[in-house]
């Protein structure tokens, strides 16, 4: 069975499963969190390293401790930061590995996935994207048990995305995970004003981010396309920045957490 190896753990997050699970765990307890009207659909969060965006992330994770249950399948669109890549791209394994064990990849899914167009197979050899594999160990923790459909979105159009999307929606038993940053390497009022000014479109679902406002901007907007269409509600969890763990703000990454339901 090919199983793609964390590529990450030990630089973005911790290698030590015991240490990693209480991290994860301890940020989901500080996590303040009220009750959502309805069951959690998606979440946007952020993928850069624990230290930074860990405890950003927690808070719309904790969110799904009440359907842990019930959800079976999670779609992660993830962001090709190597390379500028034409389409989508979905990893050829079988499971990804973390040091929490591995999480198998629903194999029937992404091969019909493979008969569109627009998406193309990664040898797992050439997949050192991070932005996939740091949310496993979170999606680890808070589910009971579930299959990963994974996707790293390069230069596509937001309708094809769009329709992708639709195909995989599922019902309460999928969710979705996109998985982006906000500003980056910017000075830190900038950062403030400009996610700020993000996170109101991101909850007015405004399809029209562009790679400055965010590094996942073509999930972003294929599933803010989507989720307006099928009539979810939006809340903002947490927005947050570099300079608020290193006090440094000159080179400033902004990150948040929204859920939909």
């Amino acid at each position: 069975m090919l199983i793609r190896s964390p590529a990450v753990a030990g630089t973005l997050y911790d290698a030590d499963s015991q240490r990693l699970l209480a991290q994860i765990e301890s940020w989901l307890a500080d996590a303040g969190s009220q009750p959502l009207p309805r069951p959690a659909k998606a979440l946007i969060v952020p993928h850069s390293g624990y230290p930074f965006s860990g405890a950003t992330a927690a808070g719309a994770y904790r969110l799904l401790e009440p359907i842990y249950d019930t959800i079976k399948r999670v779609v992660i669109l993830g962001t090709c930061h190597r390379d500028p890549t034409q389409g989508l791209w979905t990893p050829r394994c079988a499971a990804f590995r973390t040091p929490l064990g591995d999480v198998a990849v629903d194999q029937p899914a992404c091969r019909a996935l493979l008969e569109h167009p627009e998406v193309n197979e990664l040898a797992v050899q050439q997949d050192m994207e991070h932005s996939i594999e740091v949310q496993l160990p979170f999606l680890q923790t808070v589910l009971e048990d579930f299959s990963l459909i994974p996707l790293l979105v390069g230069d596509c159009s937001t309708p094809v995305l769009a329709e992708i999307l639709s195909s995989l929606w599922g019902g309460p038993e999928t969710l979705l995970v996109i998985s982006t940053g906000l500003s980056r390497n910017r000075p830190y009022r900038e950062v403030i004003a400009q996610d700020q000014h993000s996170a109101r479109r991101i909850r007015a679902f405004d399809s029209g981010f562009v790679s400055q406002e965010a590094c996942g901007f073509n999930a972003l907007n294929g599933f803010l396309q989507v989720a307006k269409a099928q009539g979810l509600a939006s809340r903002q969890v947490a927005l947050t920045t570099s300079a608020d763990l290193n006090g440094q703000k000159e080179q400033v990454r902004g990150f948040g957490a929204f859920v939909f339901y």
